[in-house]
């Protein structure tokens, strides 16, 4: 027998709001009260009472799929158009930073990649977060062209109006995040193969400004086109302003993180730094694509758990669990890779500090945990991740006297991984509450 439809006006309320949020009859009580909770502000006990006059008792069980949906796939692979262009980035750094401080000055490449950086990651993070994350990304950021162009031309303007560095930095900054956007159309063979053109002629001219410049108007013709292309209707929305805004923040942050330590180095000790930051920034992206497997995992053990079952601490739970392999592949492909680094010898010769590649791997390490944080719209404790990490860097760096490369990197990321984890733990170890609803109701 079907039951029977609320009959309650704030009932026939809720099931409206399910729907809604859901597109589709809820797959059982908790899941519709998690909506309730999240949606309409009720307490739990009245979400899950209302909850179970919204499901039908007749309805087939849900099947749980073992493998996860395309939409989910489709994320995955925005994840991973990330890592290959931030990686492309990071060789670029590598690649052109002896000729052009031959041809422009050290210092000038210097400031470029300290203010560059920053920026380009905080628009990355503001992309990812409104437009890119979402299977339908580049179709949202050509419905809204006006938002995104006044927002580049605005932080462009700003940046290269800043004397003797500023031109290299906005050139660096739209090449930079115009890759995130052709790696997320598909076109990362095209932009690494412009890339490897520039650093060629980088070698072979005494004009940097020339190869760059003609490098940075291709990259941004073909983000143009990149985003007409794909304009279509979608029922998608993009991510709100304000979340932006946030993970702009973030990753401006993260950028500022990776260049606050002198002892680095940027622009000044040639490709050094940059190839030494590979093995991290791979392993980073390597943990971050295995974290995905929350969206299969976590729904897999919450079918059929009551809700008050689900919201208990579980610290053996899959979503624990994911997290700490995400940990170890961080921490083992950057100790693997790092080891290759210094293994090749010659090709890195000034990136065999051991202090370095740790120091990479700390930031790697925090970024990742500040990135979660952030998806599963922890944005407050995440700023304060962020905030900590650089107050212990910045206070290193200024009131201890160590001439130990990285170590004020190392010192505030891992100060940032101390106060990341309680709030990950804390969530994660209660995924039928919290975990469920970031991560599914957006």
């Amino acid at each position: 027998m079907m039951a029977e439809r609320p009959s309650d006006p704030s009932d026939h309320e809720a099931r409206e709001i399910v729907d809604a949020r859901l597109g589709r009859p809820p797959r059982d009580a908790i899941e519709a009260a998690i909506v309730l909770e999240a949606w309409d502000g009720r307490p739990a006990a009245r979400a899950l009472s209302v909850a179970t006059d919204l499901v039908d008792p007749s309805a087939p069980a849900p099947v749980v799929k073992s493998r996860p949906d395309p939409v989910d796939e489709r994320e995955r692979t925005s994840v991973l158009a990330e890592a290959v262009a931030l990686v492309l980035s990071v060789l670029s750094v590598a690649a052109w930073a002896g000729p052009l401080g031959r041809a422009l000055g050290a210092d000038i490449v210097k400031d470029a990649i300290s203010y560059g950086l920053p920026t380009a990651l905080a628009l990355q993070w503001a992309l990812r977060s409104r437009y890119l994350s979402r299977p339908d990304g580049l179709a949202l950021l050509a419905r809204e062209p006006a938002v995104a162009c006044t927002t580049a031309i605005l932080v462009e303007v700003a940046v290269v109006a800043q004397p003797r560095w500023g031109p290299l930095a906005a050139l660096l900054i739209a090449t930079w995040v115009g890759g995130t956007v052709l790696i997320r159309r598909g076109w990362g063979l095209l932009y690494a193969a412009s890339l490897a053109a520039s650093t060629v002629a980088l070698d072979r001219t005494e004009h940097p400004y020339a190869v760059i410049g003609g490098l940075t108007a291709s990259t941004v013709l073909l983000c143009l086109v990149a985003i007409w292309t794909r304009r279509r209707r979608s029922d998608e929305r993009p991510g709100g302003a304000a979340a932006a805004l946030m993970a702009a923040l973030l990753g401006g942050g993260i950028g500022v993180l990776l260049v606050a330590d002198p002892s680095l180095g940027w622009g000044v000790h040639g490709l050094h730094p940059a190839i030494a930051l590979v093995p991290s920034v791979i392993g980073s992206f390597w943990g971050g694509y295995y974290l995905w497997n929350l969206y299969r995992v976590v729904p897999r053990e919450m079918s059929g758990v009551p809700i008050k079952r689900a919201n208990r601490a579980g610290p053996a739970g899959g979503a624990m669990r994911i997290l700490l392999g995400s940990i170890a592949r961080l921490i083992g492909a950057t100790v693997g890779l790092s080891l290759v680094v210094v293994l090749l010898g010659r090709w890195t010769r000034g990136t065999d500090e051991v202090t370095v590649f740790v120091a990479f791997g700390c930031a790697a390490l925090v970024t990742l945990m500040v990135s979660l944080l952030e998806s599963l719209s922890l944005r407050r404790a995440a700023v304060l991740v962020v905030a900590a990490a650089l107050s212990v860097e910045l206070t290193w760096r200024y009131a201890i006297d160590t001439s130990l490369a990285g170590s004020a990197l190392a010192v505030g990321a891992l100060a940032g991984v101390v106060c990341a984890l309680p709030a990950l733990i804390l969530l994660l170890s209660r995924p039928g509450r919290v975990l469920a609803t970031t991560l599914w109701i957006r």
